[in-house]
């Protein structure tokens, strides 16, 4: 289980994250971690460094068979989807920086997919269902 607020792991038991102090409230991590082989759909939102309401959130979502990434597109008017299928992946890193980190999803055919500005909790959850996904 990791820590929403820093991305360090705590244990189950633990009330409060020994990395930041935060306090930890009922957890869905355990039941994450347990329905990934049942290849349940799982949802995660980009954070918001500048722009506010005005700007809808990159979104990921990880199914039984694709990961599929939508996106602000360069107008701010709509959204870019991409669908990439388990099998095209060959590998995955995360670039984790200050505030947030990037998830580099590199494809068959040296395609490679940035996905920005995710928590780092939310990275390693994502990295977590991945690496299960893609055994």
């Amino acid at each position: 289980m990791y820590c929403s607020n820093c991305g360090n792991e705590i244990f189950k038991e633990a009330n409060f994250c020994s990395n930041c102090g935060i306090k930890l409230g009922p957890s869905i991590n355990s039941k994450e971690v347990n329905s990934a082989n049942n290849f349940e759909t799982f949802s995660f939102s980009s954070n918001f460094i500048l722009g506010g309401s005005l700007l809808t959130p990159d979104r990921v979502t990880i199914t039984s068979s694709e990961l599929i990434y939508r996106k602000r597109n360069s107008n701010f008017i709509g959204v870019d989807e991409i669908a990439i299928p388990f099998k095209r992946i060959s590998s995955f890193e995360l670039d984790r920086r200050l505030i947030s980190t990037m998830i580099v999803v590199y494809t068959m055919g040296n395609e490679i997919v940035k996905l920005k500005s995710f928590s780092i909790g939310d990275a390693k959850k994502i990295r977590k269902v991945l690496n299960e996904r893609l055994v």
